[in-house]
């Protein structure tokens, strides 16, 4: 694993042992960001479920003006302050957050600050069923400027099987992308 292209491009990036974190592809990362493009230089971005601080790192090193990194894995937490080192940065530098909360709490956290994000990327376990909840979180809360988008990484369906839900309580499915046995759903705030 390592960041693709910026300032930190060619920086080999520490994983954590074991399979109960599985970082997003390389492959995956630099599909999504040639998709994302120049819409990744000067946002503030949110890595939920972040495991190894993988994208958010990848975000800062393309142009991001801040990335916010929310894991419950303490494991997690030391990989991405360890990642952020490798990168040259301090993991207490303004530009960079970590919280050490589960997904919902991390999220309610953000709220009470008001803070709003121009890219969020949630890659929760495969296996999970916080696709929803975090996205109505998410959207009753602001966290996504209007003009921002949330994508979301998880387990590609059985064929014929789209499980992404088309709208959740504002935001619209605006994109889907497929890669092997990964999903990409890109979500905005619905234009009114």
């Amino acid at each position: 694993m390592r960041i693709i292209a910026g300032r930190f491009k060619g920086k080999r990036l520490a994983a954590i042992k074991g399979d109960s974190v599985r970082p997003t592809s390389d492959r995956v990362k630099e599909s999504i960001f040639s998709i994302l493009g120049d819409r990744v230089v000067n946002a503030d971005f949110l890595d939920l479920c972040a495991g190894t601080g993988n994208m958010g790192l990848e975000a800062l090193s393309r142009g991001a003006n801040a990335a916010t990194f929310i894991d419950e894995d303490h494991r997690c937490i030391r990989t991405i302050q360890s990642n952020l080192r490798q990168c040259g940065l301090d993991p207490r530098h303004p530009e960079v957050q970590l919280i050490k909360l589960d997904v919902h709490k991390g999220l309610a956290s953000l709220a009470k600050r008001k803070a709003c994000f121009d890219l969020i990327y949630f890659d929760p376990p495969y296996d999970s069923s916080l696709h929803r909840p975090c996205l109505v979180q998410i959207a009753m809360n602001e966290l996504v400027a209007r003009s921002g988008e949330i994508l979301v990484e998880r387990r590609r369906p059985p064929k014929g099987d789209c499980r992404a839900p088309r709208t959740v309580d504002g935001l619209t499915l605006k994109r889907v992308e497929q890669y092997g046995d990964t999903m990409v759903s890109f979500y905005q705030v619905e234009a009114h």
